[in-house]
């Protein structure tokens, strides 16, 4: 591999790499307890917000992001001048319309530095850690909030005040605990994988990921998300294959055959109420599939049109206004499109050549890049998440990644100190 480089914590004072790796840590832990400040009066929506204010000044005045800044200040600036146009030329903006591309800028600037830093493993380990340890816990709130505890007031669940009962039903339907629904947190749990994934390879822990992937399915019967097990379940299925011996498989598929048996005599799949309920709605009584599917195409489509009449992007609300005007819906339910409109055409093209450059050469890039980039792709796919700042902080790395050469990057991905 080339573009060896001297590892972060060479020569750096046991204090200070362990400074970093709390602060990474604790970085990553809130971006999956991402508890909604805004709750208690602060001008920032989510603690994730927050942070890049406190850390960008702090871990940045590190010689070696320092040094990879001016090395890299070209195509650096002009990723966030790219962002920032959007800031001045979207069209229609109301107040809080540059929320989110502003903190879409502060992410990259944030990833960026991250990305130096994790030369040292240890320091993308903590992060990873962190990741995982924040889902556990936004995962405990979810069981909470399920179970009918008004979470709220701590800030630890959106408000659905001023909703309409319509789309009561539909996060009574799909919960979400820290994020808005289901649709959400089903995905952000998803994207979790990445992290499980580059933990359970490096240290050859398969137990990693079978932790990760149990919580995921904890998760399932309150979120309601089918295209959030797409992912993980294909990365199950990679990481154990040499372990599926024949017993196991016959065993496996003998009890689903017991409980297809069991569900044609009865009626009722023979699994605990929750679990059953949730199979049921999203997979055996589900026949929704095709309007489904000529809903999300319409939006989709329809929202491209958007795109080119907004190439810089548009306010929220006159999004929405328009796209319901021609469709009858909201959400383009793909979270490229809605990052143009978002952003501008400019930033999602730039995602874009981002998410290509790191597949297209994975070992130049390293796995945390690479499996980031995996898990990122379905699920924007499928829904709306340019709004969910876990989502942002990931789109962030790619970004960010742009302004790395190759070799440059592969260092800070895939080296051991």
């Amino acid at each position: 591999m080339t573009g060896q480089a001297v590892p972060i914590g060479t020569g750096v004072p046991a204090a200070s790499l362990l400074a970093d790796r709390v602060a990474v840590f604790l970085l990553g832990a809130a971006l999956n307890f991402n508890v909604l400040t805004s709750t208690f009066g602060l001008p920032f929506q989510r603690l994730s917000d927050l942070l890049p204010f406190l850390l960008i000044p702090w871990l940045g005045l590190r010689r070696a992001v320092i040094a990879e800044a001016l090395r890299q200040a070209a195509p650096l600036a002009g990723i966030l001048a790219l962002i920032a146009a959007s800031l001045v030329l979207k069209a229609h903006k109301q107040a809080g319309d540059v929320y989110l591309t502003l903190v879409l800028l502060l992410y990259v600037v944030q990833a960026f530095i991250l990305l130096v830093m994790f030369r040292d493993r240890r320091v993308e380990d903590a992060f990873c850690i962190g990741l995982l340890a924040g889902l556990l816990a936004s995962l405990a709130v979810l069981l909470l909030a399920a179970s009918g505890l008004q979470l709220e007031k701590f800030g630890l669940a959106v408000p659905t005040d001023g909703l309409d009962e319509e789309l009561k039903l539909f996060v009574q339907d799909k919960q979400g605990g820290l994020w808005a629904s289901g649709n959400e947190t089903g995905h952000v749990f998803a994207l979790g994988g990445a992290a499980a994934l580059v933990l359970s390879l490096r240290y050859r822990l398969k137990a990693i990921y079978l932790a990760y992937f149990a919580a995921l399915l904890a998760s399932f019967p309150f979120t309601n998300n089918r295209a959030g097990l797409f992912m993980p379940l294909l990365f199950l299925g990679l990481l154990m294959r040499r372990n599926l011996k024949a017993p196991a498989v016959l065993a496996v598929f003998g009890v689903l055959g017991l409980l297809l048996v069991a569900w044609a005599v009865t009626g009722e799949i023979p699994l605990p109420g929750t679990l059953s309920q949730a199979i049921e709605r999203r997979f055996a009584e589900d026949r929704n599939v095709t309007g489904n599917f000529d809903e999300r195409f319409l939006s989709g489509v329809t929202a491209l049109q958007l795109v080119v009449e907004y190439p810089f992007g548009v306010g929220e609300v006159a999004r929405r206004e328009e796209l319901q005007a021609l469709t009858g819906l909201v959400t383009p339910h793909n979270g490229f499109v809605s990052l143009a409109l978002q952003s501008g055409i400019a930033v999602a093209l730039l995602l874009l050549s981002g998410l290509g450059r790191i597949l297209l050469a994975p070992a130049a890039f390293g796995p945390f890049l690479t499996y980031s980039a995996l898990f990122l792709i379905p699920s924007l796919m499928f829904e709306e998440l340019s709004v969910n700042q876990y989502f942002l902080f990931f789109m962030g790395f790619i970004l960010a990644s742009l302004a790395l050469p190759p070799d440059r990057a592969a260092s800070a991905t895939g080296q051991r100190p």
